[in-house]
């Protein structure tokens, strides 16, 4: 099996294990509007379609501009944070060192700057060459965010891999045309991946190593 190249990878989940923050970040948000809190595990389960599907979930019944303030909050909040609890999965910085002469990107439904702080705060962000955000463009499943990635890095999608913990991200990478390649111990311990079939499959950081032939 040659070498993957580019590389497309999600953030959250993949990379980086940001649950604990992102729901003392949700917490905060329904502590200030005097609603009650949730469980961080039920918080987690509704990671993964961006802020607003998050808070969406998070006050469902609530009006749109309940939600809308809770957004604002929560935005707020998590910036201050998010850095507190949050680290690289085990491995994925010596992965990332050992492929960074391929064409690497982030390509997460998280907004970009929240991306690139966390990405800096972690001193991964010097091996990436692009990173899209969902703030930018549609979110994944859409293909669009893995499309804009690839013109960012100059590339396209011929011998290019996706790398998520989500359907979300295998689904945008079987419709941008790139292999895909699904991890477990994201968010949600592969449970979307279950209702897709990615062309790999990697438990660990170091069957992903294997995928990427490293």
């Amino acid at each position: 099996m040659g070498a993957f190249n580019p590389i497309l990878f999600d953030l959250d989940g993949t990379l980086v294990d940001s649950g604990a923050d992102i729901a003392t970040a949700v917490n905060t948000t329904l502590r200030t509007m005097g609603l009650q809190e949730l469980s961080p595990s039920d918080i987690i389960g509704y990671v993964g379609d961006g802020v607003r599907k998050l808070m969406q979930r998070t006050l469902k019944g609530y009006r749109q501009e309940k939600i809308d303030q809770a957004i604002k909050s929560f935005k707020n909040s998590y910036f201050s944070r998010c850095l507190e609890a949050t680290r690289a999965y085990e491995g994925i910085p010596e992965i990332l060192s050992r492929i960074s002469d391929r064409h690497l990107a982030v390509v997460t439904n998280k907004p970009t700057v929240y991306a690139k702080q966390i990405l800096q705060g972690l001193d991964l962000l010097k091996y990436f060459d692009a990173i899209v955000g969902g703030d930018e463009t549609e979110l994944k499943p859409s293909p669009a965010p893995l499309l804009l990635a690839l013109r960012r890095l100059g590339t396209d999608a011929r011998n290019g891999l996706m790398v998520g913990d989500h359907s979300n991200d295998i689904r945008a990478g079987i419709c941008a045309g790139l292999a895909t390649c699904g991890v477990t111990w994201g968010l949600d311990s592969g449970l979307s991946l279950k209702s897709i079939s990615a062309d790999h499959i990697c438990k660990t950081t170091q069957e992903l190593a294997t995928v990427l032939n490293i």
